[in-house]
């Protein structure tokens, strides 16, 4: 999990969540309403066990990337030249996903993909 930190701040402490469900800097109390957080399409935001407001690679955009280059390697032949690259790519595709579940994101959220 990558931590959101808090920009009054100059991007050091991070974001704890509230009872009141906002988002709130450890150290200087800047508030953040879920609402504003503005995450790419590729990420999403997570609270870890402590409260503190993170993001992680999108499972479900982690799984598709998975099953393609699982493809990938399936029709390659041995040795070919690309294998070492794909198999990169699937550990970091892997590495996304377990990433999430990490996070606290459940697995049937990741095996509904298609």
């Amino acid at each position: 999990m990558n931590t959101i930190s808090c920009p009054q701040c100059g991007g050091i402490m991070p974001y704890r969540i509230r009872p009141d469900g906002l988002f709130a800097c450890i150290a200087c109390g800047d508030l953040l309403d879920r609402r504003d957080i503005d995450l790419d399409g590729f990420r999403v935001w997570v609270v870890d066990e402590t409260g503190t407001l993170g993001y992680v690679s999108d499972p479900i955009e982690s799984r598709e990337r998975l099953d393609e280059y699982l493809d990938d390697y399936l029709t390659q032949p041995l040795n070919s030249p690309f294998e070492a690259g794909t198999l990169n790519a699937i550990e970091w595709a892997l590495a996304d996903i377990l990433d999430a579940m990490n996070a606290g994101l459940r697995i049937s959220e990741v095996e509904n993909v298609k």
